[in-house]
């Protein structure tokens, strides 16, 4: 059991550390979807919303409608780069010393995923109180 916490423990500080030196790809999550909210939310404003249907009583302005989607996006994107940085750890060897640990894949796929699980959240809630002090 002790081999396990060990590597999740390791693995969550590499995540950490990984998203931490990377200030551009951290910029872009969040910038990313706050240019969707700014411009095309703002653009279709006007446009685009849902009227009042069940179970709303009142009209539904695009931005409100758009930032579930929009942090959905960040979710995928950052899935999509950790499985890329999957692929790049295991073309430079660092993710051989994983493999030959005394532990079961799944656990340390599990691992990755919690590690990612718990480094973007911090971000959607980021965007999402940008979005709040924007009255989104």
């Amino acid at each position: 059991m002790i081999h396990h916490l060990r590597a999740l423990s390791g693995i969550i500080r590499r995540e950490l550390l990984r998203t931490m030196n990377q200030r551009g790809r951290l910029a872009a999550a969040v910038v990313r979807p706050l240019v969707w909210l700014a411009l095309f939310a703002a653009g279709f404003r006007n446009v685009l919303g849902l009227s009042i249907t069940p179970p709303y009583e009142t009209y539904i302005l695009y931005e409100v409608y758009i930032t579930p989607g929009l942090v959905a996006m960040m979710l995928l994107f950052h899935g999509m780069n950790n499985s890329l940085s999957m692929v790049y750890d295991r073309e430079m060897g660092s993710m051989r010393t994983l493999l030959v640990a005394p532990l079961p894949r799944w656990y340390l796929l599990g691992a990755r995923l919690f590690a990612n699980a718990l480094v973007v959240i911090p971000i959607v809630y980021v965007f999402l109180a940008i979005a709040r002090w924007w009255d989104v």
